[in-house]
């Protein structure tokens, strides 16, 4: 069974603290910006029911904001908040407010960008002086899965807004830049076994034709970069990416969780090898492992969360 889970992130720009819709008035043009934001729970397709994933999941370290140009007479406006004090305004980290040094109309109609957890590309970012710059600001990874891609994801949102006309700017939509794979393997007796014989691991697994590349901004097309595991890797008892379910020193149970960069085009896979002890008419070799191979989506989307529950 393969459930998806669709990730929404909101990012609320706020005048004040408040839900009321509020409209603009010319005298108050000089007011200074503030800006807040929460975070909106994961939201699963089939049962509608509601997952906030965890607390790092819906962490945030850092983030840039841009106030693009719409008219030839605007300049780039940027800011790079990390800290509660920083050039251009101060951050409540605790609230997630955020106040500028920039009256409704100095900043006029606009389009805003928002990156958030962006430490890795901050200097990219920080040479951007425009929106076809931003577009092209990605994070290579060598091997791009957990724990290479791992918390704080980096998540990106935008829309185009008139400060002049309504000083209140609310849910700009925070996406996040990878996708999560979860695989849940329930074992037959057959499959079933110690981890290690003769201090070799039973339980292996491989990832197949991962995109290398995090984009902080989503593209049309993606073309592929594409890396896989280089060997085996052994299933570790409670780690980050692979666990599994021990009873009476026996495996009867895997789950491999991983993030995983968007892809346009069909390929990648996850490959497992497991022990097989069934009651066969022919001695061993006949006892060895078998290999099972995961097929993921034609297109992986990011900010979805795929979820397989097999038995083996």
């Amino acid at each position: 069974m393969k459930r998806i889970v669709y990730i929404s992130l909101f990012l609320s720009l706020l005048f004040w603290a408040c839900s009321k819709e509020e409209t603009s008035d010319p005298a108050l043009d000089n007011n200074k910006i503030k800006l807040s934001f929460t975070i909106d729970n994961y939201i699963t397709k089939q049962t509608k029911a509601v997952d906030a994933g965890t607390v790092e999941e819906q962490r945030i370290d850092d983030l840039y904001l841009f106030l693009f140009p719409t008219t030839g007479s605007q300049t780039l406006k940027k800011y790079y908040v990390n800290t509660s004090t920083f050039t251009g305004g101060s951050w409540n980290s605790s609230n997630g407010k955020i106040s500028l040094n920039l009256t409704q109309a100095e900043a006029g109609n606009r389009q805003v960008y928002i990156i958030a957890n962006c430490s890795s590309v901050k200097s990219e970012l920080d040479a951007v002086a425009s929106l076809t710059g931003l577009q092209s600001i990605l994070k290579e990874t060598s091997q791009p899965w957990s724990d290479n891609i791992t918390t704080p994801v980096l998540m990106s949102g935008n829309t185009t807004h008139d400060f002049n006309s309504n000083f209140q700017l609310n849910n700009i939509p925070l996406t996040r830049a990878v996708a999560k794979v979860q695989l849940n393997v329930k074992l037959s007796a057959g499959h079933q076994s110690s981890p290690l014989f003769n201090s070799i691991a039973q339980y292996n697994y491989k990832f197949i034709d991962f995109d290398k590349n995090t984009y902080a901004l989503k593209h049309i097309s993606k073309t592929d970069d594409l890396v896989s595991s280089s060997d085996w890797v052994a299933w570790q008892a409670n780690g980050t990416v692979s666990a599994y379910n021990l009873e009476n020193g026996t495996v009867t149970g895997l789950i491999i969780t991983t993030y995983i960069n968007e892809r346009d085009n069909a390929g990648s896979a996850i490959e497992i090898s497991i022990p097989y002890q069934g009651a066969g008419p022919l001695p061993p070799p006949e006892f060895g492992n078998e290999t099972y191979k995961l097929l993921l989506p034609a297109k992986i989307e990011r900010n979805h969360w795929y979820i397989y529950d097999m038995e083996i």
